[in-house]
């Protein structure tokens, strides 16, 4: 395949790969170690409720997740088009304009939407306290939060992806250090992993902000009061409809799941959250190439250029194929090993390494989604990943869930199955429906 390729065509891809590659590297050893810090406290309950609030929160930021792939795959297209500068201001204005209304919105329905999320999870009085507690800190970093998802998608189609691996490995070192400092020297438990995301959030967006082209970032700045109007807003959330319905439909597939293992028990929803990480060492790769291909498969088919879009989908293809492999291999050999370093707790650990197979299997069957979003945020198809994101959750997803629970319901750890293999079925789902859609895309690309 690789014969097919030209060597700058590879450099390019590894020049945006490498680096965020090692960025991403330390976020999954930060979710190791969080749940680490937690898991090997005594009480399982701590690990069960940051797990819940910490999906919440998630979730309330990838709602928004669209304000990065918006801003990578249109600033790419933008790019090499006349009016670059123009184009691309005014796209990072309106992007950290909806970046900064959505996070006063969460902040102000933050006491009903954690409310509505304890009583949805049905878990005990201990474990409520605990996403409580985390909840009500780590909330008031969602600002910043939102603000980096737009300063990252555009510093990205920039070429800016070294800055951005030393603005995450900063961040994530920082929670590392302050995890360890607040929870085993202060004695914080959850408030103090907590501050610890907190503080490496506000930091970030201050590494972030100095990165960004001091003239770009005045230009924004002086017009950013003219972007309080809707009707400018409007053309702009108009194109992120899709994806936003996109985002709102796999969190919710998520969400299910670890809501679900809630209500099957605290140690069910704590093994979920150790086996989540695996899910963030699986994107340490593959994000890289799914990053590589939204900013060159957006430059590409912006310029329509159809035969370097067909080398760099074969390149990215092949190389996201080896990394799944990898990963397979490395989960089989020592998947029992991870688990045992991120809790001590044998109940915790022992209905982990029972749904370990599916973590064994999950690479392959997630490499092809992983990676066809990134072409589809360079294609800026955001209706096609709406559409094939419907089916996958709602035709799929729910249906298998649902089909396996009624044979497994009768015993709880065994339920616990009809999750994975629902989450399974949604990725390899997701895989096929924007697959078959690419010839498509090409063909509009010629020269």
């Amino acid at each position: 395949m690789f014969s097919k390729v030209s060597s700058s065509q590879l450099r390019a891809i590894l020049a945006i790969a490498i680096p965020m590659i090692i960025s991403n590297i330390t976020t999954p050893l930060l979710g190791i170690v969080d749940t680490s810090v937690l898991g090997h406290l005594p009480e399982p309950h701590l690990l069960a409720g940051v797990t819940i609030s910490g999906m919440l929160i998630t979730v309330a930021v990838w709602i928004f997740g669209f304000l990065r792939m918006s801003v990578t795959g249109l600033t790419s297209q933008a790019s090499v088009q006349a009016n670059a500068k123009t184009q691309t201001n005014i796209l990072l204005r309106q992007a950290l304009t909806v970046a900064l209304l959505a996070a006063a919105f969460i902040l102000c329905l933050q006491s009903p939407y954690l409310k509505l999320g304890l009583w949805y999870a049905q878990t005990d009085t201990l474990t409520s306290q605990s996403a409580t507690d985390y909840f009500t800190i780590r909330i008031w970093a969602i600002p910043a939060s939102l603000f980096n998802l737009v300063l990252i998608g555009w510093l990205l189609a920039q070429g800016k992806a070294k800055q951005i691996m030393w603005v995450q490995i900063m961040m994530n070192l920082t929670n590392v250090l302050l995890d360890l400092l607040l929870v085993y020297q202060f004695n914080f438990a959850v408030k103090g992993v907590a501050f610890a995301s907190l503080t490496a959030e506000y930091l970030g967006l201050f590494c972030l902000l100095i990165f960004a082209k001091p003239l770009m970032l005045k230009s924004v700045l002086v017009q950013f009061k003219q972007s309080f109007n809707w009707q400018k807003i409007k053309p702009f959330m108009l194109v992120n409809r899709d994806i936003l319905l996109r985002t709102l439909i796999l969190q919710a597939a998520l969400l299910f799941i670890t809501f679900q293992g809630a209500r099957l028990g605290v140690e069910v929803v704590a093994a979920n959250a150790v086996l989540m990480n695996f899910m963030m060492l699986i994107s340490l790769g593959l994000d890289g190439i799914a990053y590589a291909a939204e900013v060159l498969v957006g430059k590409h088919y912006g310029a329509k250029q159809k035969n370097q879009l067909k080398q760099t989908l074969k390149a990215c293809s092949l190389f996201t194929f080896l990394f799944a492999v990898f990963y397979c291999l490395i989960f089989a050999i020592f998947g029992h090993s991870i688990i045992n370093l991120m809790t001590d707790l044998h109940a915790i650990r022992s209905v982990a390494q029972s749904y370990l197979i599916y973590i064994v299997f999950l690479p392959l069957t997630a490499a092809g989604c992983f990676l066809l979003d990134g072409i589809f945020i360079g294609l800026a198809a955001s209706k096609t990943m709406r559409n094939s994101m419907a089916v996958s959750v709602f035709c799929v997803f729910f249906p298998v869930w649902y089909l396996a629970d009624l044979t497994l319901q009768s015993d709880t750890y065994q339920a616990n199955h009809a999750l994975w293999l629902a989450l399974h079925a949604m990725m390899i789902t997701r895989g096929i429906t924007l697959y078959r859609k690419i010839p498509g895309y090409i063909a509009r690309a010629e020269s």
